[in-house]
């Protein structure tokens, strides 16, 4: 079974939305440095970026780290680099 990017972006999302009404703490506020932004986030959504693309050129992101078809899709629109760490 395939699903299509928007429909597993909102997936992520709402799992997202449902742990953090039960107070899972799911990472820190992201960091920006220069034109990098650094994420400790363990699923990285579009809704994790749109809030802090403002003049980034490159995110970065924890190696086990899950980005979803969405998010990648908006990186590369906006001609940002993903990088992991580790």
């Amino acid at each position: 079974m395939t699903l299509p990017p928007e429909q597993i972006d909102w997936i992520v999302r709402e799992v997202i939305r449902r742990l953090q009404q039960q107070g899972v703490s799911l990472g820190e506020q992201p960091t920006a440095a220069g034109n990098e932004l650094a994420l400790s986030e363990r699923v990285v959504t579009t809704a994790t970026l749109e809030r802090s693309l403002g003049g980034v050129a490159l995110v970065r992101v924890a190696k086990g780290a899950v980005v979803t078809p969405a998010a990648r899709d908006l990186l590369r629109e906006n001609n940002i680099d993903l990088v992991r760490e580790g």
